[in-house]
C-alpha cells in the first residue's frame, strides 16, 4: 500500500522574496557609501539647524567629518577671538569702535561671519539633496533661519555703527556755533573785555581781611608733561531767561599716566576781577563765566578762537596746561540722567531755593535728570556758588559711575544717540579706548573746588551790586603745585608751598 502522501493543493511552498533594491529611508546602505551619504531624510532639518546653531555641527550629525572641521575650525577661532574682545572688558571694546580702522575690521567680521553661516546651512542642505528630494519643508526652514542670522548680525553691526556713528558726530559737533553765532572777529587785537587797569584792581576789604598776594604771573608758563592729561569740562547753559552760553560748569580734570593719579578742579562760576593770558586785567564785574560767550560775541577781543581762549585762561589761572576741552549742553545733561536712570547723591545741606525751584532734604536722594538740572544750578539758599561747583562734581562723578555700570552698558545706544547731540569736543575719540584702560586703573582722585580760602567775596559795592567772586593767587598756587607737582606753572616760584586742598 502506497503511504506517500500527496501534497495538498492548499499546501503553497515558501519562495523568499528577492532582496529589494531600494534601502529604506530610514536605514542607511551597507558599504562604503554609509559614510559619505546618509539617506535619512528626518535628519536633515536637524543637520540645518545645528548648522544654524553652530557651523560644523550639522555636518558632525550627517557623518560629513571632514566638512564639519572646515565649518567649525573658523567659527571657533573668531568666537575666541569675540570673547577676548567683549567678555573680558567690553568698555574697552565700545570705547575702540569710535577708531575707523578697528570698526572696519569689526563690521568686516560680523558680514563674514553671517555668510559662514549662511554657507553651512546651505552646505549640509545640499549635499542631502537627493535625501531631500522635491520636498520644500527642508529648504523653508533653511531660508527662515538664514534671515534669523541677517537681522541678528545686523542688529550687532548696527550696534557698532551707532558707536562709531556717534563718535563722528561729537567729533563734528558744533552746537556752540550754532547756539552763539559765528566768532567775532579777534585775529591779533589785545583788548580786555571793558577798559580795564594794567594792574591788579584794589577792592575794598573787610575789617581784619589781609589783601592777597599775587605771584609773578609772567613766569607762570608751564613744560607739558607727555605722561599728563588735563580735560577742561564746561556746561553750556541756554536756558531762557539765562546768559546766552553761559558757562556755568569749568571744571579741569587731569590724570597722571604714570602715578595715575587724578584730579578735578572746580572754578567758581562768578570767578571775576582776574587777569587775562594775554595781559590786561577784566573789570571787577566781569565774570569768566561769560567769558566763551563775550569772544563769541566780539566784545573780548582775544588772540585766540573762543573755547582756546577759555582754555588757556583757565590753564593760566590754575597753572596746569589744558590738552583737550569737553563742552555738553546743560538741557541735554538732563536728558542723559533720565537715560541712566537718574543719580544717586548724597545732599549734605538742605535745599529750599524757589529761583531754581528745587526743595531737598539733607541726606541721600535719587534724582532724575531735572532734578539733577536744578540741584546743579541752585546756589540761593542751598549755599554758594562755591557749594553748587561741589554739588557738580558729585553729580559728574555719580553720573560717570552709572555710565560704567551693566546698566549703562545695557543702555549704551541711548546714551551713544544722546552724547552725538548733546557734546561737543576736540579729544580725538579714536585714542578713547586707551583712557577707558587709564580710568579703570586710576589710583586716587583728589577734588576741590576754590571757594576760601583760594578765593574771597568782594563787597557788593566795590563790583556795581554784582555777586562775585576773587581768587587768591597764592593759595592758588599752592594747590597747584600739591596737584600737579613740577608740571605746576606755579612750581619754583618763591614763596608758594604745596598745600592739599583745604575745601
Amino acid at each position: 500500500m502506497d503511504t506517500e502522501q500527496k501534497p495538498d493543493a492548499n499546501d503553497i511552498p515558501l519562495v523568499p522574496e528577492p532582496a529589494s533594491t531600494e534601502a529604506s529611508p530610514d536605514v542607511l546602505p551597507e558599504g562604503p557609501d554609509r559614510e559619505k551619504r546618509p539617506a535619512t531624510r528626518r535628519n536633515v532639518i536637524a543637520a540645518v539647524f545645528l548648522s544654524f546653531l553652530w557651523p560644523g555641527l550639522g555636518h558632525l550629525l550627517l557623518k560629513r567629518r571632514k566638512a564639519a572641521a572646515l565649518f567649525a575650525v573658523p567659527a571657533f577661532a573668531v568666537a575666541l577671538l569675540a570673547i577676548w574682545q567683549i567678555v573680558m572688558d567690553p568698555l574697552v571694546f565700545t570705547a575702540s569702535l569710535a577708531d575707523d580702522s578697528y570698526f572696519a575690521a569689526f563690521d568686516l567680521i560680523v558680514i563674514a561671519f553671517a555668510l559662514w553661516r549662511v554657507a553651512a546651512i546651505a552646505h549640509a542642505l545640499w549635499i542631502e539633496r537627493r535625501a531631500v528630494g522635491r520636498r520644500f519643508v527642508e529648504s523653508g526652514v533653511a531660508v527662515f533661519l538664514i534671515v534669523c542670522i541677517a537681522a541678528t548680525h545686523g542688529l550687532v553691526a548696527y550696534a557698532a555703527w551707532t558707536v562709531y556713528d556717534t563718535t563722528v558726530a561729537i567729533q563734528n559737533n558744533d552746537f556752540l556755533d550754532q547756539a552763539m553765532g559765528s566768532p567775532g572777529a579777534s585775529a591779533t587785537a589785545t583788548a580786555s573785555p571793558t577798559a580795564t587797569p594794567t594792574k591788579p584792581p584794589q577792592p575794598t576789604f573787610a575789617s581784619g581781611v589781609a589783601e592777597p598776594t599775587y605771584p609773578i604771573t609772567s613766569a607762570r608758563t608751564a613744560v607739558p608733561n607727555p605722561n599728563r592729561i588735563t580735560f577742561l569740562l564746561i556746561g553750556v547753559d541756554f536756558e531762557t531767561g539765562r546768559s546766552t552760553g553761559s558757562t556755568d560748569t569749568l571744571m579741569v580734570v587731569s590724570v597722571d599716566t604714570q602715578t595715575r593719579a587724578a584730579s578735578i578742579v572746580s572754578v567758581p562760576r562768578d570767578t571775576a576781577g582776574f587777569q587775562l593770558y594775554w595781559g590786561p586785567w577784566v573789570a571787577s564785574n566781569f565774570k569768566i563765566n561769560g567769558l566763551l560767550a563775550s569772544v563769541y560775541r566780539g566784545a573780548t577781543k582775544s588772540p585766540d578762537p573762543p573755547m582756546t581762549t577759555l582754555e588757556k585762561e583757565v590753564s593760566f589761572l590754575v597753572g596746569i596746561p589744558i590738552n583737550y576741552y569737553a563742552a555738553i549742553d546743560m538741557d541735554g545733561f538732563a536728558r542723559m540722567v533720565d537715560a541712566m536712570g537718574g543719580v544717586d547723591i548724597y545732599n549734605v545741606r538742605a535745599i529750599n531755593d524757589d529761583v531754581a525751584r528745587i526743595t531737598l532734604p539733607a541726606g541721600p536722594a535719587h534724582l532724575d535728570g531735572n532734578m539733577a538740572l536744578r540741584y546743579v544750578r541752585s546756589r540761593e539758599n542751598g549755599g554758594s556758588d562755591y557749594l553748587r561747583s561741589s554739588r557738580q562734581q558729585q553729580v559728574l562723578l555719580s553720573l560717570e559711575h552709572k555710565v560704567v555700570s551693566a546698566y549703562g552698558i545695557a543702555h549704551f545706544t541711548t546714551l551713544m544717540s544722546l552724547a552725538g547731540k548733546i557734546i561737543q569736543t576736540d579729544f580725538p575719540l579714536k585714542d578713547a579706548k586707551d583712557y577707558v584702560k587709564l580710568g579703570q586703573t586710576l589710583s586716587d582722585t583728589k577734588q576741590c573746588v576754590l571757594s576760601p580760602p583760594y578765593s574771597w567775596h568782594p563787597d557788593n559795592s566795590t563790583t556795581h551790586g554784582f555777586w562775585t567772586s576773587r581768587l587768591d593767587l597764592t593759595q592758588v598756587a599752592s594747590l597747584s603745585v600739591s596737584l600737579y607737582g613740577q608740571d605746576s606753572a606755579y612750581y619754583g616760584q618763591v614763596g608758594i608751598t604745596p598745600k592739599p586742598c583745604q575745601t
